[in-house]
């Protein structure tokens, strides 16, 4: 399967100047409103600009199926798309970090990813206030701006926590969860989350964080940002130790530039409240 790259990287930049960055501190009160709660927003770009994205990713690629956020969220797609299809799928999110976007805070982007056959092939990341483009395809590699990327300096093996910062999530995090990862945190140099993954993922790709956690994991949230740390070498796995497959939809995930300090991350953060909940579930045979 053969993508013109240059060409999806340049429909995500002319639909963002079309369809975003017009109403970035413009936005009127009946072009913002609330999905599943006051920090889940939908605006009027984030939806113009799915529609667009839908209609042109298709051309590029005839054949291939769009698994839209917005649309996923007003019922007219099925998340199962992923699961089901034979075609290529495009995930898009049209508006990553959209709770900044509507409160004019100049961190959010649109993230695209490719999947074809339950596997990762490529995805784009278009941090837009930096007008900044990543770019990625499975076993080729990573461009910024079109340049290859350069990999940063990783923390050694064994590097103590307090010399670490990272991305941990805890908006989704449950609650008999929650508590124990945020008891943990202090013992990090750093460790916060933009609200918006077309971020997080880049800052760990570059190396100002050196990992994730997350417990919620919608497809157009990590699809692109995983296959680029993939490629740039992390380890990338499900908080049940198990592989974050490109048809998945379910399970939380931890990103971590090796094994060694993934295990590590695991048995700080989780291991505790995982084991605590596994005992608290009913036995089968009760």
């Amino acid at each position: 399967m053969r993508i013109d790259h240059q060409k999806v990287s340049d429909t995500i930049r002319e639909v963002a100047a079309e369809k975003i960055v017009p109403r970035f501190r413009q936005l009127e009160k009946a072009e913002v409103r609330a999905k599943t709660g006051p920090n889940d927003l939908v605006t009027i770009a984030d939806e113009e600009a799915e529609i667009e994205l839908t209609r042109l990713l298709p051309m590029i690629l005839p054949g291939s199926l769009v698994l839209g956020e917005e649309a996923v969220s007003s019922g007219k797609v099925l998340r199962d798309v992923l699961k089901q299809s034979d075609y290529p799928v495009w995930i898009v999110d049209p508006v990553d970090g959209t709770n900044n976007f509507a409160h004019g805070k100049d961190v959010f982007g649109t993230m695209v990813c490719l999947v074809e056959k339950g596997e990762r092939v490529a995805s784009w990341i278009y941090q837009i206030p930096r007008e900044r483009m990543i770019s990625c395809e499975k076993g080729a590699g990573i461009e910024i701006d079109g340049k290859a990327f350069v990999q940063p300096k990783r923390p050694e093996e064994g590097a103590p926590f307090s010399e670490i910062s990272a991305l941990i999530s805890r908006k989704f995090m449950p609650p008999k969860i929650r508590p124990y990862v945020e008891a943990k945190i202090d013992m990090l140099k750093e460790a916060d989350s933009y609200w918006c993954c077309a971020w997080d993922y880049i800052e760990l790709l570059e190396g100002n964080a050196a990992f994730s956690v997350y417990k919620r994991i919608e497809p157009w949230d990590h699809m692109a940002g995983v296959l680029m740390l993939e490629e740039s070498g992390f380890y990338v796995r499900k908080w049940d130790g198990t592989v974050y497959g490109g048809n998945d939809l379910e399970g939380g995930l931890i990103n971590a530039p090796s094994e060694e300090l993934w295990t590590r991350v695991y048995e700080a953060f989780l291991k505790e409240p995982m084991e605590s909940l596994q005992r608290d579930l009913p036995s089968r045979h009760a």
